[in-house]
Formats: structure tokens, C-alpha cells, sequence
């Protein structure tokens, strides 16, 4: 026939023609010249041997998906050592009437040979199936092709062997997986358990489905996992998810095409994976450079909860082993367990808190759930995973600082930091490891009022450091250790300190004495890389610290106040118990003749007397009476007990001391307060108060002298009428007058 010439042609070429005259049965698909006019391919033996097939078969016997083994043999491509089926396969598909042979058209059929052997004429030439590794580019979509290269199973599946492969219609094959899974999986880390997931779905021998018995077997894949072939010959599935087509034929095997992905068992994940797929690979990288990843990756005896930040976030010359550490916390801490204000322990043991671990404090917006931990926001929700935490924070961590770059920040607390600079402590502050400081407020240190002057005053340095000293403990108490029980505890001033918890659960701090007013905790865990701050609402003066006037007097420099004091022989009686002086500046002495005055020692004394209250202090000058405000009290003096002070109250709250009947010149401005440690203290006043000149009677000289008036003229009055009347007894008596009764 002229329509085979070309393939009569190839036959000789090929040495074939003898070959297929002794064939005593067989079917030879045969292409017409036309097929070779319009094929690429280099037709040698080969391809020719793959166009027949042993037993003669025709055209109306062919089924859809049918496979037949060809006289094609590749040695070990589809089974070993040549065995029975070692043939290349052809697939034939039906479309309606017409029978196609691989792609190819079946367009002239049963053309009879001998009863034994036919020629179906195909209107192209059958190409033999290339390797496995090339025919799944052709049959994945790109997504699943770029995975495959990234691992080695492309170079696996082209070598000369069989082998069965599963392959996913999915766009997403690793939906089974989460994001951070996937995310790990198809990352640089992850290859191995990537080329795992391909071996799952492949093996190590040529499964036909459509020379395969019905029922179920069960095959052991690349990966060690099993897989579980079913079939009933209507329908096919591995490990129950269904094949949606069959017997994609390759040189070394076949590939089934299924509706679903695997998710195989032998890819395990652990915390390490999972901080590679939450792109924490630097974290990784970070544990691995510091020998830290066995003992916080490799375990299972403790669980941890992992801070990430982004790594285009972070400056990495910040990275440092403590910075790592600090971004562990020890034990896992779900959400839910986090609250407000809640200080988590990391792992960052710190040498400056005696080996203790630096804390991290957690703060819970209940408005809008966020979470913070310092100042990095939460991102999302927790990842668990194998009982460990991962949280993605929005920005690094930074390890608490040094204690006064960290106190200068708040303006708050501007006036203790300038105490500590100036009494010099300053250094043995920072030095000390496992430090707790409570830091007055600048309002507390204005509560002190002329104590604060005295403490800064250059005579008072060792006082200053005693008091600040007071402040500072060796020793860790975080807010909650202060909320359990009272402590008592020996401070860097070598005096105790007492820490306690009031019914209305605030936290005071003070003497255990409680002669001085307690602090409050208002502020606490403040954290520093030596230690914890909190800030306290007053300041607090240790025991053994005593506080006089006359430390007051030179705190404010009121020098002429106590070189009249001295005039008077009354400094150490201004040191007594219960003794408030009233203390003029130098310039309110400056309205008086100073030089005259110091020559009156009658005048000086009375002066002087009169600015001492022999009374406890007061923490409300203006006493409070029948539920009445008084904006007015009065206080006997040392002078006498008539020599009243009035302390008097305006509407603004301003202090004025007056002198009793003294009127509106003798009234000087309260500029300053300041208690001491006798129970007394020293009012600073702008203007100096004169005593009243007295008469008769210590009466006020004025009133003195009215009284002298009135008594004289009751007098005179009197003596008059006695006069008078007997003068009348005399004139009558001279006249010789007697009484006719």
C-alpha cells in the first residue's frame, strides 16, 4: 500500500522489516505518510517498536483508558531484570466513535494481516513517553512544578526505574498545611521536609490503575509512610481521596492525577519549623550562633513563649545574647493568661540582678484587646506548638537600661535625680546589683517643704545620703512580692524599711516606727538593668536622721534669725520638743534697725519670743471647729500667753501669721513650711512680726492708758461726790443747825 511507504521505508532503515514479518500475532498502529509528514520526532527503532503490541486486537475491543505493553522494552525503566510488563505502555482513549491511541487517531481500522494480527492505520506517530521528571512539567500547574524544583525529586524521578506518582490537580498543594507551615515548606529551610512531602506521594514501582486488580493494597511510599490504593473499577482512590485521572503513562512509571493534597504523617513539626515559617529565621540563627538552640528548641522538658520581632525592624548590631534571651520567656503564656500590668520572667539571667531574671512587663489594652509586651504590640494571634508559644510583636524589645537614663525620662522625678547627683550617691546607686528604689516624686519632695532646702544645703551632704540611701534596698520586691506580705527590710542607709498592703490594697512604704507621714506606691515596676523603680508619693526620712530648727534656720540661711536666737540664749530651746519658730528671711530684718535693736536686749528677747509657738506641728494650721471651717487660729507664743499668733487662711489657700491686735501691718506672708524630727518645725514668714507695747495690766499700751483714763476719772468722780457731801455736813454743822426730829 503507497500510504505506507514512509514507514516501509523506516522499517528497513531500522532493520525491522524481518523482524515484523516473523510477529505470528500482534497489532501494528501504523502511520501513514501523512503522520511522518507532519512529526518532529527521530524515528528510530525504538519508535517503531513502540507502535506494536504483542496479541492482535481490534479496533471495537479498545476501551477508554485502556493500557497495552508494546514491544517497546527499556531495561528496569518499569520493572526489573526485564520481568513480564517491562514494555511501554499506550493508553487509548474513546471519543464517540472514534478511538485515539495515545493522541493519536485510529482513521483506518482492522486492516486483517492474519487472523492473529492487524494493522490500525493512526494519522500520527507515537512518540514514546518520556521520563517521569519531564512529564510531570508537562502535567503540574506551575505552582506545584516550582516546588518540585526546588527540591531533588525532579532528578529523582528522571532516573532509570519505576516508580507511581500522586500528583495534586490543586492549585495550592500544601493547603493541608497552615500558613506558617506552608510558609516553612517553601522556604530554604524547609527542602528536606518539602522533598518528604514529594515522596510521600510517590512509589518505587509502576502502578497501571487500569491493570490493577479491584480491592484495596496497601504500598509503602519514598517517605516510609504507607498509601492505601483502592479500587472498584468504577472508581479509584488513594488513602480515600479520589483519583480524578488515571494512568498518565511515563517512560519510568505513571502519574495519577487526585482532587485533594496529602498531608503526610512523617512531616513532623517543632518549634524550630515553626519559627522558620513565622520568618524567624534570624531568631534561629541567633540561637544557633550562642549554642542556645538544643537547650531551648531541642527539648521538651521546659516550654517557652517566643517573642518575634521582624527582622527589618531590628538593628543588628543590637544582637547580643542577652537581647536573644530576653526575647524568651520562661513557660507558655496563652492570652488569655495575660493581664495588665503582669511581669513575666524571660531568660535573660542578668549579672547586674545577681544572676536573677530580667523581667518583662505585659500591658492589656481592655478596649481593644491588644496586647503589648513593653512597647511591642502583639501581632495576631499566639501560635502554639508543642506546648511552646510563638507571639509576632511589631518592633524589638529592648533590654531595661541603665537606672538613670531610664529616671531622666520622666520629668516627674527630676528633683531626686538632682539629689543624687548632688549628695554623690549616684554611683553607688548604679553599682548595686539587685537594686529596688523607691523615687519621691517632686511633689513629695515639695510635701518636705524646708527640709528639702535643708537636705540640699552643702552642710546637710551627710543627712542627703542618709535619706537616699533609705530609698534603696538590696534586694528584688516587685509590686506583687509587695502585695503578699509586710516586709521589713534593711535599706543602703543600714535602717529598716517597712513595706505593707491596706485594706484598700495600696502598698505604703515607710518607717516602722510611723512617726513620718508613709508613702504610697503610686507608680511601680519601673524596670532598670540593676533592678526595679517605684515611684512613692512622699519622701521618707530614716530614723536615725534628726532634723533640727536650727538645721532648718541654715537650710533657708536665716542668719540674722539665728544670730538673734543666739542674742537671746534660745537656740536650744528652739530644739526642744513641740517648738515652731516663726522665721523671717534676712531681708524681712532688713526694715529694721538691726544695729539698734541687738543694743535692746529687752526689745530683742521680746521679738524673738514672739516667733516661737510652743506648740506640736500642725498639718492644718487652720483648726476645723463645729464643722465650720475657721479661717483662723490662734496660738499662744513664748513671749506670753497673751501674745497670740494667728495663723490665718485666704481664700486661695495662702498662708499669712499675724499678730494678735497687732492689726494689718504686723501680717507676714507664709513662704515656707518645714517639720522636724522633735514634733516642731519652722514657718518661714517675709516680714518680721513686732510684739505689742503693753501698759498696766500687760494690757496693750492704747488700752493701757484708756484704762488709766477711765479709772482716774471714776476716781476723780467719786472723790467729788464724797466732797461734796461733805462739805454740806461740814457748813451745816459750822452754822449751828441741828436736826428738830
Amino acid at each position: 500500500d503507497k500510504k505506507f511507504e514512509t514507514l516501509l521505508t523506516h522499517l528497513e532503515k531500522n532493520q525491522l522489516v524481518d523482524y515484523v514479518k516473523k510477529l505470528e500475532s500482534g497489532t501494528f498502529f501504523a502511520p501513514d505518510n501523512d503522520a511522518f509528514k507532519q512529526t518532529n520526532i527521530d524515528i528510530d527503532r525504538s519508535t517503531l517498536l513502540y507502535h506494536i503490541i504483542k496479541k492482535g486486537i481490534k479496533a471495537n475491543v479498545f476501551y477508554q483508558g485502556q493500557l497495552r505493553e508494546t514491544m517497546l522494552v527499556r531495561p528496569g525503566y518499569l520493572v526489573p531484570d526485564n520481568n513480564s510488563g517491562a514494555g511501554q505502555r499506550i493508553k487509548f482513549t474513546i471519543d464517540g466513535k472514534q478511538v485515539f491511541v495515545n493522541q493519536a487517531k485510529i482513521i483506518s481500522s482492522d486492516i486483517q494481516v492474519n487472523n492473529e494480527t492487524y494493522i490500525q492505520v493512526v494519522d500520527r506517530v507515537l512518540e514514546p513517553p518520556s521520563l517521569l521528571g519531564n512529564a510531570i512539567t508537562k502535567e503540574s500547574n506551575q505552582i506545584v512544578h516550582k516546588l518540585l524544583k526546588s527540591t531533588d525529586i525532579l532528578h529523582l524521578l528522571d532516573q532509570k526505574k519505576p516508580f507511581t506518582v500522586f500528583l495534586t490537580t490543586k492549585t495550592d498543594p500544601l493547603d493541608k498545611f497552615n500558613s506558617i507551615e506552608s510558609s516553612y515548606l517553601t522556604s530554604e529551610h524547609g527542602k528536606v521536609d518539602l522533598s518528604l512531602y514529594f515522596q510521600y506521594t510517590i512509589i518505587d514501582k509502576a502502578i497501571f490503575l487500569d491493570e490493577f486488580n479491584s480491592g484495596k493494597t496497601t504500598y509503602k511510599s519514598l517517605s516510609g509512610d504507607s498509601l492505601v490504593i483502592t479500587s472498584d473499577k468504577k472508581s479509584m482512590a488513594v488513602n480515600d481521596i479520589p483519583i480524578k485521572q488515571a494512568d498518565i503513562i511515563a517512560a519510568n512509571g505513571v502519574i495519577h492525577l487526585i482532587e485533594d493534597s496529602f498531608r503526610p504523617p512523617s512531616i513532623q513539626f517543632d518549634t524550630k519549623k515553626y519559627l522558620y515559617g513565622s520568618n524567624a529565621t534570624h531568631m534561629v540563627n541567633l540561637m544557633d550562633t550562642y549554642h542556645l538552640t538544643d537547650h531551648y528548641l531541642n527539648t521538651t522538658k521546659h516550654k517557652f513563649t517566643f517573642l518575634v520581632p521582624p527582622l527589618n525592624t531590628v538593628n543588628q548590631s543590637t544582637f547580643s545574647e542577652p537581647w536573644l534571651r530576653y526575647h524568651i520567656i520562661r513557660d507558655a503564656w496563652p492570652q488569655e493568661s495575660l493581664e495588665d500590668a503582669l511581669l513575666l520572667q524571660s531568660e535573660f539571667k542578668s549579672p547586674e540582678l545577681d544572676g536573677m531574671r530580667q523581667k518583662l512587663p505585659v500591658s492589656v489594652d481592655s478596649h481593644s484587646t491588644s496586647i503589648y509586651f513593653d512597647h511591642a504590640r502583639a501581632i495576631g494571634e499566639s501560635i502554639n506548638i508543642q506546648g511552646n508559644l510563638i507571639y509576632q510583636i511589631s518592633d524589638p524589645l529592648e533590654l531595661p537600661g541603665d537606672i538613670f537614663e531610664k529616671l531622666v525620662l520622666d520629668l516627674d522625678l527630676s528633683t531626686f535625680i538632682a539629689t543624687l547627683y548632688v549628695s554623690e550617691v549616684i554611683e553607688e546607686i548604679k553599682s548595686t546589683h539587685g537594686l529596688t528604689l523607691f523615687v519621691p516624686t517632686n511633689e513629695a519632695f515639695q510635701n518636705l517643704g524646708l527640709v528639702a532646702k535643708y537636705l540640699v544645703h552643702s552642710t546637710a551632704k551627710p543627712q542627703l545620703k542618709a535619706v537616699l540611701r533609705y530609698h534603696a534596698v538590696k534586694s528584688l520586691l516587685y509590686y506583687e512580692d509587695m502585695k503578699k506580705r509586710v516586709h521589713e527590710i534593711n535599706t543602703l542607709a543600714n535602717a529598716t524599711l517597712r513595706i505593707s498592703q491596706q485594706d484598700d490594697k495600696t502598698v505604703i512604704v515607710g518607717r516602722p516606727d510611723a512617726r513620718e507621714r508613709p508613702a504610697v506606691l503610686s507608680h511601680p515596676n519601673l524596670l532598670v538593668s540593676n533592678g526595679v523603680v517605684h515611684k512613692i508619693s512622699e519622701v521618707q526620712i530614716p530614723p536615725h536622721i534628726n532634723i533640727t530648727n536650727q538645721n532648718l534656720l541654715v537650710g533657708i540661711e536665716s542668719k540674722v534669725m539665728m544670730q538673734l536666737l543666739e542674742k537671746a540664749n534660745l537656740l536650744d530651746t528652739i530644739d526642744q520638743d513641740n517648738m515652731v519658730v516663726l522665721a523671717p528671711s534676712d531681708k524681712a530684718f532688713s526694715h529694721l534697725n538691726l544695729e539698734e535693736l541687738l543694743k535692746d536686749q529687752y526689745q530683742l528677747e521680746r521679738i524673738v519670743k514672739l516667733h516661737i509657738i510652743p506648740t506640736a506641728w500642725q498639718n492644718r494650721w487652720i483648726v476645723q471647729q463645729n464643722n465650720k471651717q475657721d479661717r483662723r487660729s490662734e496660738y499662744a507664743t513664748l513671749l506670753s500667753e497673751d501674745d497670740k499668733v494667728a495663723i490665718r487662711e485666704n481664700e486661695k489657700g495662702e498662708l499669712f501669721a499675724e499678730v494678735k491686735n497687732g492689726g494689718d501691718n504686723d501680717r507676714a506672708r507664709v513662704v515656707g513650711l518645714g517639720r522636724v524630727s522633735s514634733g516642731g518645725g519652722v514657718i518661714e514668714i517675709d516680714r518680721v512680726l513686732l510684739p505689742i507695747r503693753r501698759g498696766l495690766f500687760g494690757l496693750p499700751f492704747v488700752w493701757s492708758v484708756v484704762v488709766t483714763l477711765t479709772i482716774v476719772i471714776i476716781v476723780g468722780g467719786v472723790l467729788s461726790v464724797v466732797g461734796f457731801f461733805g462739805y454740806k455736813v461740814y457748813s451745816r454743822r459750822k452754822l449751828g443747825y441741828r436736826p428738830i426730829f
